[in-house]
């Protein structure tokens, strides 16, 4: 980089020397040894004065070019030479705009963010009246009422923690949890879908509790399990949880239309929903892609096993005590 940036310099010594060079040799006036010394006396100052300034500079342009980040400004060497020194103000001006920029942002997020918490909240008191009004109502109706309800809901608490989900190290509690707890107040809250599509649930848990953040460990679960029932007609879902190696395992287990090969490393990104069964219309593709964001947030494993056409087993796995349990305990 230090040639091709001083290349100009070079050629314009290369052009002087050559013309002395050149009048020395047509002047016979001049000797022409006393010119051939001018000549290698020049070439000689020049080349000292290169390296000089390369090795000045070696250090501060080696760090600069190492440079990932705006905010690596303050790891650089001290500037040696007018051109660095006037560089390093430039960076720094271009620095400060920037983190103008990104608190002017931030502050525009966390109103945005703000704005659709109350508005969540907001709604929770219409939902309830509606929940209420669809109480009211006979028969089949009635179910069909409620599944649209609780998919509303479902709908709300994600965008609900998809505004926590940023800021989730601040909101975990980590506590010795109930499973079967958790597990039936998910049932629960799908009982009606449930009734409907015929399905039932096996629940066998030789390992009862286990030490997460029941809040989040219940948003978790409630994906898994919606998106069970979701995809199985007139069947059993099993929940079993296990100890294997030290670390409790919780496997749910459906037997409903599985997940193609080529889905199966997407189904955790955001928004993804399937490349081949578009009839899936209602679905956001978010679920997933929280409760996996989530997970890598509490230490807690989740992978999913799957074959299409025969059913999807999802497994989640807690270390008996992990970094967040440690710090608690400290």
């Amino acid at each position: 980089m230090y040639f091709s940036q001083h290349l100009p310099w070079w050629l314009l010594f290369i052009l002087i020397n050559g013309v002395t060079l050149g009048i020395g040799l047509l002047d016979v006036s001049v000797s022409d040894l006393s010119i051939l010394y001018i000549a290698l006396i020049n070439t000689l100052i020049f080349i000292l004065f290169a390296i000089w300034q390369y090795v000045r500079g070696r250090k501060y342009t080696k760090e600069l070019m190492k440079m990932d980040d705006i905010d690596d400004i303050e790891s650089l060497p001290l500037p040696t030479t007018q051109y660095q020194h006037a560089l390093q103000k430039r960076l720094m001006q271009v620095r400060q705009s920037h983190n103008m920029r990104i608190d002017a942002e931030s502050v525009k997020t966390e109103e945005n963010m703000d704005e659709m918490t109350r508005w969540i909240h907001d709604m929770k008191m219409p939902m309830t009246m509606l929940k209420l009004l669809i109480d009211d109502v006979e028969g089949q109706k009635r179910m069909k009422l409620t599944n649209e309800w609780q998919r509303l809901e479902g709908m709300l608490n994600e965008m609900l923690y998809m505004k926590r989900l940023p800021n989730i190290q601040n909101d975990l509690y980590i506590e010795t949890a109930e499973l079967e707890t958790i597990i039936r107040r998910s049932i629960r809250k799908l009982r009606t879908l449930c009734m409907e599509k015929d399905i039932g649930f096996d629940i066998s848990l030789s390992a009862s509790s286990v030490e997460t953040d029941v809040k989040w460990l219940s948003f978790i679960l409630d994906q898994v399990v919606a998106n069970s029932v979701k995809y199985t007609e007139n069947d059993e879902i099993s929940i079993v949880s296990s100890v294997v190696e030290d670390a409790v395992v919780l496997t749910v287990e459906d037997h409903g239309r599985g997940i193609r090969s080529e889905d199966l490393p997407r189904i955790f990104e955001a928004g993804f929903t399937s490349t081949s069964d578009h009839e899936d219309g209602q679905s956001t593709g978010m679920g997933l892609y929280l409760a996996g964001q989530a997970a890598e947030a509490m230490h807690l494993g989740i992978d999913v096993q799957s074959e299409y056409g025969s059913g999807t087993r999802m497994m989640l796995t807690f270390t008996k005590q992990n970094a967040y349990h440690k710090v608690k305990t400290m």
